[in-house]
């Protein structure tokens, strides 16, 4: 077995035996390039740098640049009906137009959707995708209420479920009995998940991550971030405190309240301020204040996906 399989397999925590096939089938997919490909040369230094504070218009266009394929995304995406329909025809026009927060947002998008591409899948594909830029938009959202944002907010919110991806596409008959289950129960995916494979989505998201090679805060926040204050994770030296994770579990909760998401998820039982991930983000970081108009985040989440897909 060598080092980079043995690197995989702390991920995949499975304590029921009849389920270790599950583990072993994971294992050997995460070891398999042509099914779990790695981000383009462009997309690794688009996440790389997301923690760049000295990042400049001229970096991001040059990268971005690099990719001519990624570029006219970029170009067409920043001049769409999202972005009041501006005649845009190069980058660095983009940049100047909309800003190089929302270009490096929209080629870190296109970026994760390309690479995860060969990935088609019988779920409702864009709804997914949907669900993914709304979490994420949600997240820097939430995020920004207690600190300045970087691009990794984002990203990880664009990363958080797609560990879904892989159950769905390679254990299909055991997907479909999650959502039927989930939605019978009233349960998150995640509780039918360990049930019926031993394992969950945010496992194999973490280990997604690690293929990607995403900051290790990411990789953290979408194992955790339907268990954001678990003491493992906030309690991680190495850590951000549970900070990502637990922005991105309110921002899944308030997709789910716009009723965005691909079936069968946990409804909001409590008042949104009494979630304890909020009231975590409250104890322990200064709150600036969320400004949130959902039913607007939904609008311009649609739009940017008709754009993208």
């Amino acid at each position: 077995m060598t080092e980079e399989r043995i690197s995989y397999d702390r991920y995949f925590v499975c304590t029921n035996p009849t389920k270790k096939w599950v583990r072993d089938r994971l294992v050997e997919l995460m070891n398999n390039e042509s099914v779990v490909p790695s981000f383009s040369a462009v997309a690794l230094k688009l996440t790389a740098m997301v923690q760049d504070d000295d990042l400049t218009f001229d970096d991001l266009g040059q990268v971005i640049s690099l990719d001519p394929g990624l570029a006219s995304r970029c170009v067409r995406v920043a001049g769409s009906v999202a972005y009041r329909g501006r005649n845009i025809s190069t980058i660095n026009e983009a940049l100047l137009m909309i800003g190089m927060g929302e270009i490096r947002r929209i080629a870190l998008t296109v970026g994760v959707m390309d690479t995860l591409s060969h990935l088609r899948v019988k779920i409702d594909w864009n709804r997914f995708w949907l669900h993914s830029v709304l979490v994420a938009r949600l997240t820097q959202k939430v995020a920004g209420a207690f600190r300045d944002v970087t691009g990794m907010e984002y990203l990880a919110g664009l990363l958080h479920d797609i560990g879904k991806l892989i159950i769905e596409h390679y254990f299909p008959r055991e997907f479909d009995t999650i959502i039927l289950r989930s939605m019978e129960r009233q349960c998150g995916h995640a509780q039918a998940e360990m049930d019926l494979l031993g394992l969950d989505h945010m496992q194999i998201g973490a280990a997604m991550c690690e293929c990607l090679k995403t900051h290790p805060h990411i990789l953290q926040a979408v194992r955790f971030h339907h268990d954001a204050l678990h003491p493992a994770h906030t309690g991680n030296p190495d850590g951000d405190g549970g900070f990502l994770a637990a922005c991105i579990n309110v921002a899944d909760v308030l997709a789910n309240l716009g009723d965005i998401n691909i079936g069968g998820e946990k409804p909001l039982l409590h008042p949104f301020d009494e979630l304890p991930e909020w009231r975590y983000l409250n104890q322990w970081f200064n709150c600036r204040g969320l400004d949130l108009d959902l039913r607007a985040e939904i609008e311009a989440a649609e739009a940017e996906i008709r754009s993208l897909v």
